[in-house]
């Protein structure tokens, strides 16, 4: 079924998305330089643990470690919109941003799941999870898109 979304009604998407993806960078970037606030903000119950410094410091490096994840996975999807943007969707170059934002998202699922098991921290734990379920969508969407840009060169090749 062919898509009825007129032309410029898909410009507007995919510029929103690229939109949304710069506000999420920056959000990020504020998130990044107001870490140590924000670690005391969510540790604020823990005030009589002995290990509370090492437990901030943890926490601090794990937010910063994410924090490089989450900027390779937007500059890879925005990277991605900008080629889809472009008409260049089934393209190799998308597989692989595809490839990469996946590993981003299973990078965070690795470091954070065990980590907010064994700091005893929900959210932490639950962004874990979040990230991995992530991982696994952009994965099966990434083999899709694998699977289409093999179909459009083998076509290429016959025409």
């Amino acid at each position: 079924m062919p898509d009825k979304t007129p032309a410029p009604g898909r410009d507007k998407s995919i510029a929103l998305s690229q939109f949304s993806t710069l506000c999420m960078g920056l959000i990020c970037l504020f998130m990044v330089g107001c870490g140590p606030q924000l670690v005391n903000w969510a540790l604020r119950d823990y005030t009589g643990s002995a290990a509370l410094g090492a437990l901030r410091a943890g926490l601090l490096g794990l937010g910063y470690v994410c924090a490089a994840l989450a900027f390779a996975t937007l500059y890879n999807l925005y990277r991605f919109l900008g080629r889809v943007q472009q008409g260049a969707v089934f393209v190799r170059a998308n597989v692989a941003a595809l490839w990469r934002i996946s590993w981003c998202c299973a990078g965070a699922a690795f470091l954070c799941t065990p980590a907010g098991l064994l700091l005893r921290l929900p959210f932490v734990f639950s962004l874990g999870l979040c990230a991995g379920f992530m991982a696994l969508i952009v994965r099966v969407i990434m083999n899709a898109f694998r699977q289409a840009v093999d179909m459009k060169d083998e076509l290429d090749l016959t025409v």
